[in-house]
């Protein structure tokens, strides 16, 4: 058995959202999280079947503090859009049985987290900083589906793995996962083939095949394919690895219909590389994150690539300052003063801190000066292949050219954030314990231009973190 807490207290300075020179003032918040776990393996017990029962519980997770109404004429639901507000509540991560007969067949049912590759579609949530990783994570939930999957593996000298299974993604089931709004639900078929298997160098193919059904009864049939490749090689000394992942997702929907145009055809690309060089005292880890775009909100087409949220890239321009400006576009494309009927499914225009619309490197290096101790930072550099495109400014200022969220023409330069961290890990008598801290500031590019042709000034964040495992 295992328990986890977790703490976060997180500071993001004001910054302005919209056109008007509203500003969006998050306050300090506080994330706790209590994880309780536990696992029970047959062992010999049970030869030649070999049996798994798992199960992991969050007690409590959500964000609490901050601003509780940061703009007055934001409604309940749309706060839960802005970054900083997500209600506490308990999830269900795992209850499963898994009963494997030697490699031929393993047969799980039960309540499950999806993971695959470095986490750009299916993510746990459960992949945040790790010694050497000079990651600026901060995961909270996770895709949790209930499933029933059927896999083989790993064979031969190639570690062969195949896996086929279903999954139903519904909170009334107790399960949920990031692109769900509430009373969406989804069902899907996934299955997956890698080679690989315990092994320096792998790939591997997954595919779901999803149908998703909004509350008002709104569909999505869409069909996604993800491969994903690693490899390890050591360099006199030091360790090198690099890791591949791309995403394709295709089909249609029927979310944010037109008069002109009742369901959308999806197309969208989503590419991260990481390459990571471990020399034991030194090492420099490089995130490179593709994600397409789409800044005609008016056509037959859905372009726009999200990332996981769980899929981090710094710690202020996705998870907040464009998090907090999509929120805002949600309340302005509803104003019925200036556009008379406001738009069906306005509330997926918010990011929810996931990375869209980007080309963004982030090259970081990290020391560790002691055992358990390492302080780590970098610069994170982002563009947007297409112009961001804020729904009311492009459609009634720009009239129909992009502008941004502030009312300015649109640009492809989003700007440069710099982030520096670090953490202490000690373990003592069974417990161990992390203590980090991190900060950092973005330096807005053109894209966050104002109408007196001013940039949006300079946002900063700190946050300490608490970990503690027993």
């Amino acid at each position: 058995m295992t328990f986890d807490g977790h703490l976060t207290v997180e500071s993001v300075s004001a910054f302005q959202v919209d056109r008007d020179g509203n500003e969006y003032s998050e306050g300090t918040t506080f994330r706790p999280r209590a994880r309780l776990g536990s696992r029970y393996s047959s062992g010999l017990g049970m030869l030649p079947m070999h049996l798994d029962l798992v199960y992991e519980h969050d007690l409590y997770t959500g964000i609490v503090g901050g601003d509780s109404n940061p703009l007055d004429d934001s409604v309940t639901r749309e706060l839960e859009l802005y970054p900083g507000h997500r209600a506490g509540d308990q999830e269900l991560r795992k209850a499963y049985a898994r009963l494997s007969f030697g490699r031929a067949l393993h047969v799980s049912a039960g309540w499950m987290t999806s993971y695959w590759g470095l986490g750009l579609v299916a993510n746990d949530g459960a992949h945040g900083w790790a010694p050497g990783t000079a990651r600026f994570a901060d995961p909270i939930s996770g895709d949790r589906v209930l499933r029933a999957l059927i896999a083989t593996g790993p064979h031969t000298d190639l570690g062969l793995v195949a896996a086929i299974g279903g999954d139903l993604v519904d909170p009334d089931l107790l399960s949920g996962d990031d692109v769900l709004l509430p009373g969406d639900k989804a069902k899907q078929v996934v299955a997956a083939i890698s080679l690989g298997e315990g092994k320096a160098h792998g790939i591997g193919l997954y595919g779901a095949l999803r149908k998703q059904e909004a509350e008002d009864g709104d569909e999505t049939h869409v069909t996604a394919f993800d491969i994903y490749g690693r490899t390890k090689h050591q360099l006199r000394g030091a360790w090198f690895s690099l890791q591949a992942e791309a995403a394709y997702i295709t089909g249609t929907t029927e979310l944010a219909p037109s008069t002109a145009f009742t369901e959308h055809d999806v197309s969208q690309l989503g590419i991260a590389l990481r390459a990571d060089l471990d020399a034991g005292l030194f090492g420099s880890v490089v995130d490179v994150l593709y994600a397409s775009g789409d800044s005609d909100l008016d056509d037959a087409n859905q372009h726009a690539f999200r990332a996981d949220p769980n899929y981090e890239m710094g710690l202020l321009l996705y998870r907040h300052v464009l998090a907090a400006q999509t929120a805002r576009g949600v309340v302005t494309a509803a104003d019925t003063n200036l556009v008379g009927v406001p738009a069906e499914d306005r509330e997926r225009i918010a990011t929810r801190g996931s990375a869209t619309n980007t080309l963004a490197v982030f090259p970081r290096l990290r020391v560790r000066p002691t055992d358990g101790f390492e302080v780590y930072g970098g610069a994170l550099f982002a563009f947007a292949p297409s112009l961001p495109a804020d729904p009311f400014n492009s459609r009634v200022i720009g009239g129909g050219s992009a502008r941004n969220a502030l009312g300015a023409m649109s640009s492809h330069v989003l700007g440069t954030e710099y982030d520096v961290g670090l953490r202490f890990r000690v373990n003592l008598n069974g417990m161990e314990g992390t203590l980090g801290a991190e900060g950092g500031v973005f330096t807005p590019g053109d894209a966050f231009s104002k109408t007196d042709g001013q940039h949006l000034p300079t946002v900063g964040a700190m946050r300490l973190l608490l970990d503690t495992r027993i």
